[in-house]
């Protein structure tokens, strides 16, 4: 019937094996999907007949649509990554016909077909809050068993592309895991690889972000192919220089305490902090939270802002001795 969910499929199909866009292949399998799969497990199939259901009606509650094909695909036994691409394409016609609203990376943890990458989804799912494995499980498609192997290796330590991650195991009292990582990946061409390992020492030279931006830059460039750094080492002098470290993963929790004054790690929340400040020729102490201050002359951020309950004061950064947590002592006792 003209008008449902059926037709609709159907129409893609037609509309686009022209030119290569949906094959029959694909037009069966989204079939097959919604006649099977869509509301997951705890679907009445004997009463709802959602392909022959006005597209209209469908998408009256578009959050109710899309918690159903999440649920369908959840409950998918076959190949994820396939379906959720076509899903994709017809949820793309939607979008065209209808105007119907959705995340673009609303299938993201269903895409993927090699064990590296959902590892590394994972590290970025368990950066967004505290997870179970069930929550891992249903959010990712796979099975418990699955997600435990997983988390075993994140435990133990994974290595992608040369840097080592990993996570902490359950969090106490809790039975959920957490990741303080988020990776990152950038496809980048040589004039972005030149701008983000000597641009970044550059600009940032002098500022709050010095210590920050220089590890990642450090980081990059042990990760370039030797032609990459060839070209990096051409503009390597005593004003940009490059260590060869390792590229372990070193937590916000453990720089703090390695580094003096890890401004960007206050910067970043409103950390009550202990400074200890050289002022006109002696040491003192001020207590508070740390925002970044207007840009100086030149544009550099080489100040702060401490604000109490009592002032608020800009601090110059060359003056900033040491900046330290409050609570510590008892912050890092467990860490």
């Amino acid at each position: 019937m003209k008008g449902t969910l059926a037709w609709e499929i159907r129409k893609l199909y037609e509309n686009s094996r022209k030119n290569g866009g949906v094959k029959k292949e694909d037009y069966e399998n989204l079939v097959s999907f919604f006649e099977n799969y869509y509301g997951g497990k705890t679907r009445d199939r004997e009463t709802l007949e959602v392909l022959d259901i006005s597209m209209m009606d469908l998408l009256r509650d578009e959050s109710e649509f899309m918690f159903n094909v999440l649920q369908g695909v959840k409950s998918y036994p076959n190949d994820k990554c396939k379906l959720s691409k076509r899903l994709e394409v017809f949820l793309a016609h939607l979008k065209i016909k209808y105007g119907f609203n959705y995340s673009d990376n609303i299938f993201e943890n269903f895409k993927v077909n090699d064990k590296n990458q959902r590892i590394l989804l994972m590290l970025k799912y368990l950066h967004s809050g505290e997870k179970s494995r069930s929550d891992i499980a249903e959010d990712f498609g796979i099975s418990e068993r699955t997600v435990a192997e997983d988390l075993s290796i994140l435990q133990n330590g994974f290595t992608f592309l040369g840097t080592e991650m990993n996570i902490r195991g359950l969090e106490r009292g809790t039975n959920k895991y957490k990741s303080i990582i988020h990776p990152i990946f950038l496809a980048a061409n040589s004039a972005e690889i030149y701008a983000l390992t000597v641009g970044l020492k550059l600009l940032s030279k002098g500022t709050v972000f010095e210590e920050s931006l220089g590890r990642i830059s450090n980081v990059i460039y042990e990760q370039l192919s030797e032609n990459s750094k060839r070209m990096i080492d051409q503009h390597e002098d005593e004003i940009v220089t490059f260590d060869n470290g390792s590229l372990k993963f070193i937590d916000s929790s453990r720089l703090v305490q390695m580094i003096e004054t890890p401004f960007a790690y206050f910067l970043k929340d409103p950390v009550e902090c202990i400074i200890t400040y050289r002022e006109e020729g002696r040491q003192v102490k001020y207590i508070g939270t740390l925002k970044l201050a207007r840009a100086s002359k030149g544009n550099i951020y080489n100040k702060v802002i401490l604000e109490n309950n009592e002032e608020t004061i800009i601090l110059d950064m060359e003056n900033i001795l040491s900046i330290r947590r409050v609570d510590e002592d008892i912050y890092f006792e467990d860490r």
